[in-house]
Formats: structure tokens, sequence, C-alpha cells
């Protein structure tokens, strides 16, 4: 459902916003075009120097979403394709002899006979392609389908484009794409009058392509291991922690074992072996390799290379990955962020309202919820550097880490173990109005890392969200194309509701931000030290920020970003007090905090005496203050 929500919603983007940018590369001699062919019944076997290649592997067939993947909504020419660049190092020198594709179990829809082709080019139609051949309706079959070509394809070191196309008459999703991974030249996609689109490019996370070509007269390297760099890992100190490393196997041996070492700092360790279960050519998996914690709390640069592949010597030109490996002295208490992205013309937006309700329900104050929304009301401009990056509505960033349809049980799933993941630093907040007049808030954070690094790349970002927002028209009626259906208990509601509901009030919403991509500029500084809070004082002046309805229904959220990747580390939210009371965040060196009427966490829970990190400390004589015990 969600991957063809977000595909209209592509398809719309495309008309207004993207052309054909990538440039066409020729060939010197187009073959002719060729007789229809009859589909093979039977698997095509690769037979001395032949290989299956693509960017999408057989190995990963079993993942593939055979309910229904991509397509459209009603009738249309449906064209799809990947994009072999000229002197490929696998393809290049070789000849495709077939084809093979999968499609889903969705395939009623399909009106007419498929075709497929090879072009120089991106064709206007599949009769415009340098060779194409038909493959029978009646033949087409629901995942793999295979096709022996008439006239083998030289490729001669060119670029080319590989593809299929088919009318259908009615709604569906029969083309099969496998992984979220924006690979390069993977993907390429079109209905009936529109451009073509590079989804890689655009980043809509649609995976590569399920085809794959028969390549003849290529030899392939028998032990062939390539290594992909690796993000960023957090180790305690004295621990260890499984790193995700994804290899690919550019050999003809299946690899069932590789040798490794891994290198920091100009030294190196001894080999180990790690067993990999039955990896085929050109298919890709990801490791949980095992890396020691390094001796001090810092960043270390890590490089690990495969030198054996099944005890024989990696011939692979790209051996080696390279990443980054933080040693932490504590885990700090992580709050995640979900950024919903929501509108009240979005028909299947109720969903996100559910499941925002659902985890603030279940989690409380321990995540941060922010609804932001497009096209109605409730937008803002200052969420527009993330708001470029939204690939449909409705849908949702964790931290900007994870991409999640924002329903109940998805939510759910990625907040848990997001609580439960490591994280370098702390971000804790407190806010105040500076006068009666309420147009002014006073931010004060402390933000405290748990490495030191001299060359930080951190920021804070600041977000008020407000609850109970209303309004009156028709555009502040929410779209619900989920009336009249059943099967999810939380949605009961919408189901028994009409197609538009009004009088609703809307939580969660962003109403303003400052610095929502990268963070305040110094507001962390970039030379950190483990353990060392920084405090830094942000006023944000809310007089243009017309979506705010109460201000009494206002949260202040700070954000801590990692500028080098654009994640969101970890979050803190607060209520405003008003101009004149306590709220500054205080630090002492011990528990003893004085005259203490009740003490409390920050999320909620009452204590018996003050705890290491910020209490909310009530005193006698009737001030609250945050307090930082060390």
């Amino acid at each position: 459902m969600k991957k063809q929500i977000l595909l209209m919603f592509a398809v719309m983007m495309a008309i207004c916003s993207y052309g054909q940018s990538w440039k066409i590369l020729s060939r010197d001699v187009a073959p002719e075009k060729s007789v229809p062919a009859i589909i093979q019944k039977q698997l095509i076997e690769a037979t001395g120097n032949q290989f299956w290649w693509g960017y999408f592997s057989a190995d990963k067939a079993n993942g593939l979403p055979y309910s229904g993947n991509l397509g459209y909504n009603s009738a249309v020419t449906v064209d799809a394709a990947i994009y072999v660049p000229a002197n490929h190092s696998i393809v290049g020198q070789g000849t495709i002899k077939a084809l093979r594709f999968w499609l889903g179990d969705d395939i009623s829809g399909i009106s007419n006979d498929l075709t497929v082709w090879i072009s120089s080019n991106l064709p206007s139609s599949a009769s415009e392609a340098d060779y194409s051949q038909t493959v029978a309706k009646g033949n087409l079959v629901s995942r793999l389908n295979e096709v022996e070509l008439t006239t083998p394809f030289s490729v001669n070191n060119a670029g080319f484009y590989v593809g299929f196309s088919f009318n259908i008459n009615k709604k569906a999703y029969p083309i099969m794409s496998y992984g979220e991974e924006d690979i390069p030249n993977a993907f390429f996609f079109r209905i009936t009058g529109q451009n073509w689109m590079d989804f890689p490019a655009l980043g809509y996370g649609y995976g590569v392509l399920a085809l794959q070509m028969l390549v003849d007269g290529v030899e392939l390297p028998s032990y062939n291991v390539s290594v992909s760099d690796f993000e960023t890992s957090y180790v305690l100190k004295g621990g260890k922690v499984n790193v995700p490393i994804t290899i690919t196997n550019g050999g003809k041996e299946t690899v069932s074992s590789i040798a490794y070492t891994i290198t920091t700092d100009g030294n190196t360790t001894a080999e180990k072996t790690f067993t990999v279960s039955n990896l085929p050519s050109f298919g890709s998996t990801t490791l949980s390799i095992p890396f020691d914690a390094d001796k001090d709390n810092k960043k270390y640069s890590k490089t690990l290379t495969v030198t054996k592949v099944n005890g024989q010597s990696n011939t692979a030109t790209q051996n080696s990955g390279s990443g980054s490996l933080i040693t932490i002295s504590e885990k700090p208490v992580a709050v995640p962020v979900v950024e919903e992205f929501t509108g009240t013309w979005c028909g299947y937006c109720p969903y996100g309202m559910v499941g925002l309700a659902k985890a603030h329900e279940t989690f409380g104050d321990k995540v941060v919820l922010i609804a932001v929304h497009n096209d109605d009301p409730m937008a803002i401009n200052d969420y527009n550097p993330i708001m470029s990056r939204v690939s449909g509505f409705p849908s949702s960033f964790i931290n900007r880490v994870i991409d999640a349809y924002p329903s109940v049980g998805t939510l759910q799933y990625h907040l848990q173990s997001s609580m439960e993941r490591i994280t370098v630093g702390s971000i804790e907040a407190s806010a105040i109005w500076t006068s009666d007049a309420k147009t002014e808030i006073s931010i004060d954070t402390q933000t405290k890392f748990v490495y030191t690094d001299d060359n930080g790349q951190y920021g804070i970002a600041y977000v008020l969200v407000a609850d109970g927002l209303k309004g009156t028209g028709s555009n502040w009626s929410q779209s619900n194309y989920l009336s009249g259906g059943s099967g999810d208990d939380s949605m009961t509601f919408w189901y028994n509701s009409a197609s538009k509901v009004s009088g609703l009030e809307y939580n969660h919403v962003a109403v303003g931000a400052w610095g929502i991509a990268n963070g305040v500029n110094g507001s962390v500084n970039n030379n950190i030290k483990a353990g060392e809070v920084q405090n830094y004082n942000f006023k944000a002046d809310i007089t243009s920020k017309s979506v705010i309805q109460d201000k009494s229904k206002l949260t202040v959220v700070t954000l801590l970003i990692d500028k080098s990747t654009g994640n969101i580390v970890n979050a803190a939210q607060t209520t405003i007090n008003d101009s004149g009371e306590a709220s500054g965040i205080e630090t002492i060196e011990n528990s003893n905090i004085g005259k203490a009427k009740e003490i409390y966490s920050l999320d909620g829970r009452r204590l018996n005496a003050a705890q290491k990190g910020v209490n909310i400390v009530k005193f006698e004589d009737g001030t609250t203050k945050k307090i930082v015990v060390k």
C-alpha cells in the first residue's frame, strides 16, 4: 500500500518538477528489431562463460512483495528499465543472450502483449527502442519470467538501457522492485504521457528493478568480493559492537566464508574468518562484523578489508570499506523523533494521525512527535528543507534515519527499537516567554557528549509544536479514503466516518522551526569533550508564526542534529513558562539540592531523591526549577 500511494505522489511531482536531466549515451551501431519470441517455460541455465547479471540478484527473489508493488491506478502504458553505463566492468565486453524479469501476482490488469527492449536512450515508446521483442500476454506468469533473445545483443562497451513495457486496463501493480536503497541506474519508470523518472536520483527509495540479463563471453574471476563503506557505529568502552558491513560477490564461485582485517590509525588486526550463508554470484548481503571498542572515548576511522574468499586470495579491486566507530563512556537516554508528513487533502493520512496519537498514548514524553503539514492551513515554510526530501503522504522519518509508513504498528515497532539505540549525546531544554506579550521565547539548552571530538559537526534545531489546532472551511476537513472500510481496529473511527471529516482538532503540529535541517549556527561548539556540558540560549521570535492559535498549547522541541549526516542524534521537549518564572537549568556537583518539596524525573516519575542528570524540583517556596546533578 505504501509504495502504491507514494508512487502516485511521485508521478504528480514529476509533472511539475522533473524532466529528463540525465545524459543520453549513443551507440555506434543499433541492432535491427527482431521478431516476436515465446517466453521460456523452463529456466535458462547459464553455461560456459555465461552468467545472469543485474542490479537485482536472484537470491533476493523470495523477498519480493508478490502481492503487488508498482504500477498505476488506472489504464496506462507502463515502462520500466535499468541503465548499464558505458565501459561497464562486468557487462561491457559481453553479449546479452536472454532477459529475465519478475512480475507480481497482480498481472490480471495487463491487457496486451509485453515488450522487452534494449536501447541506447530511453525511448518514447517500446517501438522506438533499438531492439524490441514481444512476449505474448498468455505466456506471462507471476514471479519469474524469462525470454531468450532471438538476436543476441552485443554490448561493445556502450551504455544502454534494458527494459520492458506493457499496457494495463485497470488499477494494477505488477512491477517488482527490491529494497529501499537508491542505487544509481537501477530503476527508471514512466507511465503514459509523462517523462521518464530516475527513481534513484530522485531519492524515492524504490530499490532496484527486478530484472536481469544473461551475459555471454565474459570470464569472471573465481573469488571476487567487494566491500561497501559503512556508517558510523557506537560502542561502550570495554565492549564490542556488531557493525553492518555489506559485501557483493563479483565472482563465479558461491561465497561461503571470508577472511578480513580491520585497520585503525595505521594498525591492522590479524586476519579473522567470518562464515557467509552461500552468497551466489552478484548477490549482496550485509554481515554483522564484531568490532572492539578502542581505549579512548572518541571517533576512530576504520577500514575493513576482505583478504580472502573461501580461503583463496580476494581479487576484487574494491576489497575495502571505510567507516567510523565511536567509543563512548556511558549510554545516554535516547529520545526518538517522529516527523510525520501529512495534509488535510490526503485521504490516507488518517493512518498517521492515529499512529501519532497511539505513540503519544504509549510512550508519552519519551518520544517527540511532530506532524508536518503540507498544502493546508497548517503548512509552514520553515520545514521546506526537510519537506523536499519527502517521497509521499503520509510518511514519516524517525530520527531522519528510518523512512516509515506512520501506521500504529510500524511506529510502535520502530520507536521501541529507537529508544534502545546508543547515541553519542544528550540534550535538555527549558523555555520561558521573555515578556507578558508572549512574542518571543527564550530557550536554554544543555548538551553533553560521551566522546571527545576536536572537529564535532553538530547543531541544535528548534521546533514549536501546537496541540488543539482547529478551523472551519473545507480545507480544514480531513479527507478520508478509509470510509466504509474495515480490518484494523485502531482505524474504526475512520471506517465509520464520511469521506470528509470536519470539526477535528489537530495535535503535534509544527507551527514554527529554526535551523531545521542542520541546526542553528553556533549552537554547539565544534570542540567536543567527553562529559563536558555545553550551554546555549536561543531567542525564538514568533511574531511571524501565523499558524499559532493558543499559546498555552505550545511545546518547544529541541533537536540535536549531526550535520555530517543530517540525522537527529537526540531530542528534548519542554513547556513554556510564563515571563518571570524561573526556568533556566542549574547545574550542581552533588544531589544536595536544598529544601525540595517534590522531585520528578523528566518522564514524570516522582523520585525519593535527586538522581544523576536532569531533575524537576518543586521547592517549599513554590518555585520550580530544572536542576542537573553531575
